[in-house]
């Protein structure tokens, strides 16, 4: 599926991005959850700083260019087996993935266009940076007690 193609679903059904050298681009359908930003280790090391992510159903998601250039890196401390998504060209911190979740997880950052989408809580907030100051936003431990699925629960 081509850029154009992803497009042409209709901008209220499909989200396009990639990574910043354009090799790596995709199509995520909405709904797009709403932005955590995750201040764990790993993440913070991998991105250097705190990663924002949204996430959609996995099963939508479609690479229109550049697949061949994703690179999946497992998280040697994910509490989750989790891994993320490199582009091997630019080295642009793109995806995360979880096993059996339905949904993949993005860099909020990598879209192309303003969602309208905001910032709605700080997960991995006691893994943070001592100088990461608290915004007002709701802040968890870990993923929290309920998991990461109940951060995006309706």
């Amino acid at each position: 599926m081509s850029d154009g193609d992803a497009k042409s679903l209709g901008a209220s059904r499909r989200r396009t991005g990639g990574c910043i050298c354009g090799g790596i681009r995709y199509a995520a359908p909405e709904p797009l959850r709403p932005i955590n930003t995750c201040h764990c280790r790993e993440c913070r090391q991998m991105a250097g700083g705190p990663s924002s992510f949204t996430a959609c159903d996995a099963v939508g998601f479609a690479f229109t260019q550049g697949e061949e250039l994703v690179r999946w890196f497992p998280g040697p401390t994910s509490s989750t087996g989790g891994e993320r998504g490199f582009c091997s060209t630019c080295g642009t911190y793109l995806l995360f993935r979880i096993p059996d979740d339905p949904l993949l997880y993005f860099s909020a950052t990598s879209l192309d266009d303003e969602t309208g989408l905001r910032v709605e809580a700080h997960i991995f907030w006691d893994s943070r940076a001592p100088w990461e100051a608290a915004d007002g936003l709701p802040t968890v431990d870990g993923y929290g007690e309920e998991g990461l699925e109940s951060l995006y629960d309706a």
